[in-house]
């Protein structure tokens, strides 16, 4: 098995497709310069330095993931393709659906031809009875088979292959045979060559080391003995000639062998393991006695093979250890080889895992590349956000649906040590409430109806890195628990599994609900709500940002019109009043949608708008009204836990992480006054 490596055509068209795009958005950055000050061109370019050295760092950790990825391949192909035998999958139909390397040799054809054909089509026609019925018995009774066949190797002469194979099931349902070829040709040479030479049997049945017996089928008279049973039972050659079989026995089993041997005029075969034979000297020997019958030139004859069973006992014991010993060895070199199948597996799906995050969250960074604004409401949360970042600190960010809580949850990810690792989300409120668990914590095959697969959960992906719980205020309530033992012990179980797993996740949770009231009617867990309310960072509506309207408006225009092929150079004054007088339910992805729209149906170089905006007061109000409520509600919970100190180390505006000018500000808006001395403080 080996990786695929790029042609140098195709690298030379990636290289050019790379330049055209760098040529591209260097003119559009050019263009852009031309109306800069100094100063935003020197950030500019350093935004730019920054953003290449973090796509060298991106760069170098696929490169390493390559690394590991090849070293993995290398593993399956040493174990599964170089194997000293061939492995097949075949269908019930005997179709061939895989194969290994080493199969492939032995048929002498490429790997990629196998697949879909007949392994049928490689066995001799003589020999094609043998493996129908071989396959026949397998799907038939689920015993593994074993038989010896001769296979046609498609550059040179036919060999002799012995097939062991056993059933299995996939997943989807459907009956496998897995198919072991090993060559045995020599072995075959071998029997072959002592089967047709006479004097080579001769030898061995002189030099056997088991008692045989050669024995006329008709009288049951002694006609020949080798040396092993005349040592054993003391007798000359001379004197076995005289005698017949139950000469030989003792007289309680003389009955017992006249029996057998009337057994194998009928039966052909027979075989006694308690037979005592009588030695020349009156002993009594206790013997495996193991009759066949066979024809030799027309005649009768019977072969007695004679083994002591006190050897046999010696010799089984310790072909027993033997086995026990292999068996041994074969579970350790099983289990080692599980354990690594188990690592190679784990590293591949956390591989696979996080480059799908790492592709998107690269491709979610240059769609929010910058955050447009220049409101003091934006400002005060980019401060808020760049003080914390730094920190392992929980995060909990509040604002309306649409406002951009993601992207500023991007941004303190972006500003933390953690920025080389994917920013991991999970939204809370787009997965049904029996899945967010094994999304979180992950499964183990088989930890549910319909877990057909182990899935490495949301948790363990980010390990190292930032997880954002989007939507937090969705979570069901019996999962809110689990979550706060994550929280705060940094460990879990994935479901199915007792195994607890330790990692380094860093939390931030973004919500549109007003966490506190949903504490009140019991549908989020105080606990949690203490433990995610460390650093509260509120996004302020877009309604509250109406300074920020037309950058938006113009950044939406060029992205479109770009996108579409269109050129729009301005948009009508009235609209433009429009969009700042209209209270934006939908904040900024209502903005952007209505531009959009705007773009698609505007047939000149003026944009104006296509929709009419509706007014619509009360529900924005009261929803405007629930973030103030948030906000002051989190100021006079500090002040009352400083005693209304502002100023200072421990006091409000250090805690709260503003400059006591600032919360001062903020006091005077929301109209919050100290209850003993009304309009000041300390």
């Amino acid at each position: 098995m080996t990786a695929k490596k790029s042609t140098p055509m195709q690298i030379d068209t990636l290289r050019q497709q790379a330049e055209g795009v760098l040529r591209e958005k260097a003119s559009v950055v050019a263009k852009k310069m031309e109306t800069m000050s100094p100063k935003e061109t020197r950030r500019l370019l350093h935004e730019l330095r920054v953003h290449q050295i973090e796509l060298e760092m991106q760069n170098e950790e696929l490169r390493r993931a390559q690394v590991e990825l090849d070293t993995s391949r290398a593993r399956y192909f040493n174990l599964y393709d170089l194997a000293p035998v061939g492995y097949f999958n075949l269908s019930d139909k005997g179709l061939i659906l895989e194969a290994n390397l080493t199969a492939a040799t032995l048929l002498g054809v490429s790997r990629e031809t196998l697949v879909k054909q007949p392994l049928s089509r490689f066995i001799l026609p003589e020999d094609q009875d043998i493996f129908y019925w071989h396959r026949k018995l397998l799907f038939e009774t689920d015993v593994p088979q074993v038989c010896e066949i001769r296979i046609l190797r498609q550059d040179v002469m036919p060999f002799w292959a012995r097939m062991e194979a056993t059933m299995a099931r996939e997943a989807d349902g459907a009956s496998v045979c897995r198919t072991v070829i090993s060559d045995i040709t020599e072995r075959k040479r071998t029997e072959e060559a002592l089967e047709s030479s006479e004097t080579r049997y001769r030898r061995l049945f002189e030099t056997a080391q088991d008692g045989i017996l050669i024995i006329d089928g008709e009288t049951g008279q002694i006609s020949e003995v080798n040396p092993f049973l005349e040592e054993m039972l003391g007798y000359s050659h001379e004197d076995f000639l005289r005698k017949k079989l139950w000469d030989i026995a003792t007289f309680k089993d003389m009955e017992a062998l006249k029996a057998a041997f009337w057994k194998l005029q009928s039966k052909g075969y027979f075989r006694c393991n308690n037979l005592t034979l009588e030695t020349k000297d009156g002993r009594p020997t206790g013997v495996e006695f193991v009759g066949n019958l066979y024809l030799a030139k027309d005649h009768k004859m019977i072969q007695c093979n004679i083994r002591d069973i006190a050897e046999q006992k010696r010799l089984g014991e310790a072909l027993q250890k033997a086995h026990d010993e292999l068996e041994q060895q074969v579970e350790e070199r099983t289990a080692e080889l599980r354990t690594a199948l188990y690592e190679i597996n784990a590293m591949k799906d956390q591989l696979e895992v996080e480059n799908i995050y790492f592709r998107h969250e690269n491709k979610m960074k240059h769609r929010y590349e910058h955050i447009i604004g220049q409101s003091d409401g934006l400002k005060y949360v980019l401060y808020r956000a760049e003080q914390v970042a730094a920190m392992n600190t929980t995060i909990l960010i509040l604002g309306e649906t649409g406002v951009g809580k993601d992207m500023i949850a991007a941004a303190i990810h972006g500003m933390s040590p953690r920025k080389e690792r994917p920013l991991i989300t999970v939204n809370c409120a787009a997965l049904p409430g029996n899945l967010i668990e094994s999304e979180l914590f992950g499964r183990e095959r088989g930890a549910f109806t319909g877990a057909d697969a182990r899935q490495v959960g949301r948790f363990e992906i980010a390990n190292g890195s930032t997880l954002c719980l989007d939507e937090i205020g969705e979570m069901p309530l019996g999962l809110q628990a689990k979550l706060l033992r994550v929280i705060q012990h940094n460990a879990f179980e994935r479901l199915g599994s007792s195994r607890t797993i330790k990692v380094d996740v860093r939390i931030i949770a973004t919500t549109n609900r007003d966490l506190e009231e949903e504490v009140r009617q019991g549908r989020f867990r105080q606990d949690l709500y203490y433990r995610l309310n460390i650093f509260p960072i509120t996004v302020p509506p877009l309604r509250q940002r109406k300074d920020d309207i037309p950058l938006m408006v113009q950044a939406f225009i060029e992205r479109y019109a770009k996108k579409l092929g269109k050129q729009i150079t301005s948009i009508q004054k009235g609209s433009m009043k429009a969009l700042q007088d209209y209270p934006w339910p939908g904040n900024v992805r209502e903005l952007e949608s209505i531009i959009e729209r705007a773009v698609i149906l505007c047939p000149g170089p003026v944009l104006k708008l296509a929709d009419r905006l509706e007014i619509s007061s009360p529900p924005f109000a009261s929803a405007l009204r629930t973030l103030e409520e948030t906000e002051r509600n989190q100021i006079l919970r500090v002040l009352s836990d400083t005693c209304w100190r502002i100023e200072g180390k421990d006091g409000a505006a250090a805690i709260l992480g503003l400059h006591p000018s600032t919360l001062r500000a903020r006091l005077h808006k929301l109209g919050i006054v100290r209850p003993e001395a009304k309009g000041t403080d300390s």
